[in-house]
């Protein structure tokens, strides 16, 4: 697109000096220009704009041809060394009052959108002006969305953007001259940055429509130093209430693809919460970051319960267990679940997760029975290994050293001091059957969990008293 300015450029500035142009050129020439009305250019890369801007400065704007001070009118704002040429610039084009300049000028303002520096003010205005000048698109959009306003026109095309649905919105911003995709300017970057902070702040439903929409305009390499404002826009109106699971699961998707998992990276999480933390405050942030880590808790502990349901020869046995454990998350009271499969289980289970759509994440046990596998959970400050055969449920306190870490890639299963299938550690350490098997071994794991946490079970509360041989 940027050759091809240049050539109507070139053209134009012949014909100023009196040069005739070729019958066949002169429609064609309006037809191009009419073209560009239609969107700001692309870009020329910085790399070769720079050393003709360096060559420009030594001319001065007033000595260059047409051609080449448009190039200066787009160009100059890349970088604060070119300010000075590019007022120089403005200056001229604002006596000449030129359609090609006016153009240039307007590709400029939207394309380098320098807000931080003191030439915007002075390059707003010019854009501005070179707007209302013809009868061509950029009149109504300057009308329309305030575009040349530096502090409105961002905001208010995110306003129409937050109301349309997720297929509207590229034809919104060909509408408003951005072209077709909007991190390729800078105004477009600013106006996406005001999308997410609107969005972050709808109400859980009206928030579905601009997600799908963010989702679908999020340009990875130019938007990468945005990424805490779509966390934000993905995860906060969903603090009090869940999405759908399809929609639930697209954002989970995203992140884990643009982000990662929040249990595993956790240093890019903590660089998010920290860049939040300058605008929403240090608690909202560590807020918003939670939900994923709650979606992704509930995820590994229903997935692995429907997995083992569908695997075990006991599904009784199991749908005891799944409706026991189920309850506390159901409640918002498991922090924590990571499963720990046996190596030859490892596949059925994987692939019965995969099957829902979802992305499976669990480390593996080495030792023990290939065929079993656990679930680590964590309870308050307690942490907990449920198994899917009949092994006893170990308890821990999650402050033991010989507690199972949670999102570990690798576990021993043996019956070892450190092993998942351990008998023996702290005083605070327990470990009971599930005997009896209906009714009575949830009463007793309730009991354990409220004497350790004072955290109620749902439907057992407390659970039963404590036995002489009880450890807690």
């Amino acid at each position: 697109m940027s050759f091809l300015r240049a050539a109507i450029d070139r053209m134009d500035s012949l014909a100023s000096a009196g040069l005739a142009k070729p019958p066949t050129t002169q429609p064609e020439l309006q037809r191009q220009l009419a073209k560009l009305d239609a969107s700001i250019g692309e870009s020329e890369p910085v790399v070769e704009l720079k050393p003709f801007l360096r060559s420009a400065a030594e001319n001065g704007a007033g000595a260059l041809p047409r051609f080449q001070l448009n190039r200066v009118l787009r160009g100059a704002w890349c970088d604060p060394e070119f300010d000075g040429l590019g007022s120089e610039a403005l200056d001229r084009a604002v006596e000449e009052q030129r359609r090609s300049s006016d153009q240039a000028m307007i590709d400029g303002y939207l394309t380098y959108f320098p807000v931080d520096r003191p030439i915007m003010g002075k390059l707003a205005d010019a854009a501005s002006s070179a707007a209302q000048r013809h009868e061509w698109a950029w009149r109504e959009r300057a009308r329309q969305w305030e575009l040349f306003a530096p502090s409105q026109g961002p905001a208010r095309v995110a306003l129409d953007l937050v109301q349309r649905d997720d297929d509207q919105i590229f034809q919104l911003i060909r509408e408003t001259g951005l072209g077709t995709n909007l991190a390729a300017s800078g105004f477009g970057q600013a106006t996406f940055a005001r999308f997410c902070v609107a969005t972050a702040e709808l109400p859980p439903r009206k928030a579905v429509p601009a997600q799908r929409s963010l989702l679908r305009l999020f340009d990875q390499e130019a938007l990468a130093g945005q990424i805490e404002l779509v966390v934000r826009a993905l995860l906060e109106p969903w603090i009090s209430e869940k999405p759908e699971p399809e929609h639930r699961k697209a954002i989970s998707e995203f992140l884990l693809d643009q982000v990662g998992d929040p249990r595993l990276q956790r240093p890019r999480w903590d660089r998010i919460v920290r860049s939040l933390t300058e605008t929403i405050g240090e608690e909202r942030a560590l807020t918003v970051t939670q939900v994923f880590k709650r979606w992704l808790t509930e995820v590994a502990m229903r997935e692995f319960f429907r997995a083992i349901a569908k695997t075990t020869d006991r599904p009784d046995q199991w749908a005891q267990r799944e409706k026991f454990w189920m309850a506390y998350l159901d409640a918002g009271l498991v922090s924590d679940a990571w499963p720990a499969l046996g190596v030859r289980a490892r596949n059925q289970i994987e692939y019965l997760i995969r099957q829902s759509g979802e992305r499976p994440e669990y480390g593996i046990i080495r030792g023990g029975p290939a065929s079993s596998s656990s679930i680590i959970m964590q309870i308050g400050d307690l942490r907990i290994s449920e198994w899917s055969d009949n092994g006893s449920c170990r308890f821990w306190s999650a402050t033991d050293p010989m507690a199972p870490a949670l999102y570990q890639k690798e576990y021993d299963g043996g019956g070892g001091y450190r092993g998942l299938r351990t008998t023996s550690g702290r005083p605070d350490f327990e470990y009971q059957s599930h005997v009896p098997a209906s009714p009575g071994w949830e009463g007793k794991f309730a009991g354990i969990i409220h004497r350790r946490t004072s955290i109620l079970h749902p439907r057992f509360g407390k659970g039963r008293g404590r036995n002489w041989n009880d450890q807690w």
